[in-house]
């Protein structure tokens, strides 16, 4: 990747355009946090994101906090398949346990939180892993060590590329339980919604170049997912043409 004539090295297309347009992709080693209140768009970003290793036929991990059939519905709205990957075991899909924050809250070590995930996780050798959202790992009394650092360093070590979601804030003041996460990103991307159609993303930081704007102006379309707020002006102003 470039930017102004001089290479980014280590950056590699994210398969959203939003993004690659915007900050020329994503760190291929790195850890990316994207924060947003709900309907914002974090789990259509997730999705695609995983969506662009997917077909590249790379193997994927995905950890969510929501019903599996609703995951595969908000994912056939945006024009994702999932099935197909399931089936052929490309895509290794989790979902917390109904009970994760009460036991990981009594565990005697964060490493006994992250253990059972670690083991489902490593066999696959995902070339991209996201978490929708790692709220569960930062609620609630924590152990003995963060959980959230114990996250961020299995992360580390596991050297997938990876997105995590977060619903919190932290363009301002915030729970200091997160802050290895918020150190670690290679980015952190705020998303929020401008209103009914519109959201805005917004760049709180980026340890590559920075790109010329910080934020940029999105919507999510049905079958195409998150569209470029410019690409929508332009398409208007075509079919507003005479």
């Amino acid at each position: 990747m470039k930017r102004d004539g001089l290479a980014v090295h280590g950056i590699v297309p994210s398969g959203i355009a939003l993004l690659d347009d915007w900050i020329a992709g994503v760190r291929d080693d790195g850890t990316h946090l994207v924060t947003g209140g709900s309907g914002a768009g974090k789990s259509t970003l997730a999705l695609q994101f995983a969506d662009a290793s997917l077909r590249r036929r790379e193997p994927v991990a995905m950890l969510v906090n929501t019903r599996i059939d609703d995951l595969k519905s908000h994912a056939r709205y945006i024009g994702v398949n999932l099935d197909a990957p399931l089936r052929d075991g490309r895509l290794l899909l989790l979902r917390y346990r109904s009970d994760f924050v009460h036991r990981a809250s009594h565990a005697v070590s964060s490493e006994q939180v992250i253990g059972d995930l670690a083991r489902l996780v490593a066999p696959h050798n995902p070339a991209r892993i996201i978490i929708d959202t790692v709220s569960p790992f930062v609620a609630g009394p924590m152990p003995v060590r963060s959980s959230a650092l114990a996250l961020v360093e299995w992360l580390e070590r596991l050297g997938s590329m990876a997105l995590l979601t977060l619903p919190e804030d932290v363009t301002e003041a915030y729970d200091r339980a997160i802050e290895p996460l918020v150190q670690s990103a290679a980015a952190v991307i705020r998303l929020a919604r401008e209103d009914a159609d519109v959201r805005r993303a917004e760049l709180v930081n980026l340890r590559y170049p920075a790109p010329p704007t910080s934020v940029r102006g999105f919507v999510i379309r049905e079958r195409l997912g998150i569209v470029a707020e410019h690409d929508v002006r332009a398409e208007r102003l075509t079919l507003r043409a005479p």
